[in-house]
């Protein structure tokens, strides 16, 4: 395949040095010697205005959520948006437009597809009907068709797949009047990705059946007519609606005889417990997806089983008030959505009468022998010291330490406490169920001791990113170079409207690159920035060098609100290690490695204005072995809001929005509790992608 473009860097670096670095401990970060950023502009001038991304698309003004429909078309690389043209929060759902030669430098065009009196234009994809099948262009001047969820202006709220079409490459469209081409009578019907079906020559479709946590599939020969070919769903993580789904084929190391089908869901209920992006690697037979870890279900570590409930008692276990009767239930109560997930015959379930029941049911005290308490949960999502609490605790001498809820639903899923700390102790469990509205009612079941943590759906499950702003994925549709290259949205919902951004709210992710590989006997997704970035990188990189003998820190002479910084970092004897970047008087985003837990991490609890939103200060973790040489590699794009972290070799990748001061832009290494090695750490600082 063709190798994209890329304009020559303005500098080439040279060979990277390696340096060793020896980083002691650093209990905090203190000022930092900052240098100008190579370039800058006045405050408030266009797209110069605070936060503003510099290296990442976001609408000039007004409010944007899920890139749409991105397709590369005569020479041009064409992406829509959800966009609101008349404010900064959601709403009066359109599409807008804008276009790049190269995924870098976008030029933002008029309204493509607004709103009308009837319905929101809400997410969709784009495709390049270059035969005129839908006969909405002719064959010399075929369309560009969008299949987009129109959102009724009705009290159900229907959503139905319709059409609009261009006859100038993207620039004015036109609704079918045929809309809409496929409605099934549901609210929760939405964001079609659709792509040609090679293998069966015809136009496919993958759309959400959000609220049945379902990937639908049909197929057409003229985007106007549809016939359902198949469902796939539910699996992975199903703790949030899905939308956005894509569905591509990626070669295993390059080779198209290990073609590997890969279908992206977007969710709500991601490993931050927000916002974030799944997906499954299987096989497309051109009807129906099959996910290679889809047969079967999860197995968790075997241990010392406490009580499973299946005996038709709750053996020893003492019950108070009415919410639990006076044996466990086997299944849904009367007046209950169906429960699932419980393992064995029985389960404790407070839905007894409905969520009006309370009461409190308590273990005999036991011995801690072993460092996990694994255990099955739902029901309802009141933490533990709340009024109304329904939650499973751990108690000693009487007092919580620990405490787990459900996620306000009846799908009971595994979760785990660490008590090594409680080794030897006697503690005991409680279920406390002292709510009477709705989601009143608690769901528990097969508390074991064991060696090993059970993991939870969301942990078993695949995710395109960690952190937690990036949402909405989507690929582009005619690559020309043969790429995989995906955009997600870089925000999240539980705090979208309230980003301190002005005259804007709502940026996309750096374009990335996937691919698959095989490490043993699993294939892997690797993602990685696209090789145009390289056309930003501006000036001589700058490489580490010494830090004397029993230095406490290592504030680096680099400074700037956009760069690339590529470090292999070696843990020592530090607990934690890694960098600090928009650093400054206070203020500081670390990305580190917690050699306890075996994790990567973002903390942003100290990045700058944290305020908005109480989940905003946050630090956002995933686990990641080292290398066999106790190694971590970095990759890290930081814009004047944001910062993408990639590592292991882009296999894990985390999304942070950070709003820092703007003269916050120091970089430092750090580590704290012990030493750890910094064998190379090269420094790029990036231009600005805007005209000006």
């Amino acid at each position: 395949m063709p190798v994209p473009p890329v304009p020559v860097p303005r500098a080439v670096p040279v060979p990277r040095a390696r340096r060793l670095l020896a980083v002691l401990a650093a209990t905090a970060l203190t000022a930092l010697p900052l240098t100008p950023a190579p370039t800058a502009a006045a405050p408030g001038s266009a797209y110069q205005e605070p936060y503003r991304p510099q290296f990442h698309f976001s609408p000039a003004r007004n409010w944007m959520n899920d890139p749409n429909g991105p397709i590369f078309h005569h020479g041009a690389y064409h992406l829509f948006f959800q966009y609101n043209p008349a404010g900064t929060i959601w709403g009066n759902m359109s599409w807008g437009h804008a276009t790049s030669p190269d995924l870098v430098h976008w030029t933002e065009q008029p309204l493509a597809i607004p709103q009308d009196d009837t319905a929101m234009i809400f997410s969709g994809a784009v495709v390049d009907d270059r035969t005129n099948s839908s006969g909405l262009g002719t064959a010399e001047d075929p369309p560009l068709v969008a299949v987009y969820t129109s959102a009724a202006r009705t009290p159900d709220g229907r959503q139905t797949q319709s059409l609009a079409y261009s006859l100038d490459g993207g620039t004015s469209w036109t609704k079918y009047q045929g809309n809409p081409v496929l409605d099934i009578g549901s609210s929760d019907f939405r964001d079609p990705k659709v792509f040609w079906n090679d293998r069966t020559g015809s136009w496919l479709m993958a759309v959400a059946l959000s609220d049945r946590h379902q990937i639908r599939f049909y197929s057409s020969h003229d985007l106007k007519s549809w016939t359902r070919l198949s469902d796939f769903g539910p699996a992975g993580a199903t703790g949030g609606a899905w939308e956005c789904p894509d569905l591509f084929p990626l070669a295993v190391d390059g080779d198209p005889a290990r073609t590997k089908w890969v279908l992206t869901v977007s969710t709500n209920g991601g490993p931050q417990h927000s916002t974030a992006v799944q997906y499954f690697i299987g096989d497309f037979d051109g009807t129906a997806f099959t996910a290679d870890d889809q047969a079967g279900g999860y197995t968790p570590p075997a241990g010392t089983l406490l009580n499973g409930f299946d005996d038709g008692t709750y053996g020893g276990w003492t019950a108070t008030g009415t919410a639990f009767g006076t044996a466990p239930a086997t299944g849904t109560l009367p007046g209950q959505q169906p429960v699932s997930g419980f393992t064995g015959p029985g389960l404790v379930n407070t839905f007894l009468g409905g969520d009006a029941a309370t009461g409190d049911l308590l273990s005999p005290p036991f011995t801690v022998t072993s460092r996990y308490l694994n255990f099955q949960v739902g029901g309802g999502n009141h933490p533990a010291g709340t009024d109304g609490e329904t939650a499973v605790n751990l108690l000693v001498d009487g007092q919580v330490v620990r405490s787990a809820t459900g996620s306000n639903s009846e799908t009971l899923d595994w979760t785990s406490w660490d008590l090594g700390d409680l080794v030897g102790r006697q503690v005991q469990v409680q279920i406390a169920d002292h709510a009477t509205g709705g989601w009143g009612h608690v769901l528990a079941d097969q508390f074991t001791l064991a060696d090993a943590p059970a993991l939870s759906t969301v942990q078993r499950a695949h995710w395109l990113d960690h952190g937690a702003d990036f949402y909405a994925a989507t690929s582009v549709n005619d690559e020309p170079y043969g790429r995989r290259v995906v955009i997600g949205w870089m925000n999240n919902w539980a705090y979208a409207d309230k980003i301190p951004t002005s005259p804007w709210r709502g940026a996309d992710s750096f374009p990335r690159e996937l691919a698959l590989t095989a490490e043993g006997d699993r294939t892997v997704l690797v993602q990685r920035p696209v090789k145009e970035l390289e056309a930003l990188r501006e000036g001589q990189p700058w490489q580490g060098s010494d830090l004397p003998e029993n230095d406490t820190r290592l504030p680096l002479p680099v400074s700037g609100a956009a760069l690339e910084i590529d470090a292999r970092l070696r843990a020592g004897t530090a607990r934690e290690f890694g960098l600090a970047v928009h650093a400054g008087d206070g203020h500081r985003t670390r990305i580190g490695y917690d050699t306890a837990t075996g994790e990567l991490y973002v903390d942003r609890t100290a990045s700058g204005n944290t305020g908005f939103h109480d989940s905003f200060a946050a630090v956002h973790r995933a686990k990641l072995p080292l290398d066999g040489n106790g190694r971590l590699g970095l990759r890290i794009l930081v814009d004047a809001s944001s910062v993408e972290v990639y590592a292991g070799d882009g296999t894990l990748v985390l999304t942070d929005q950070v709003f820092p001061d703007p003269s916050d832009t120091g970089v430092a290494l750090y580590a704290d509790g012990g030493t750890a090695q910094a064998e190379s750490v090269t420094v790029s600082h990036l231009s600005s992608a805007w005209p000006g």
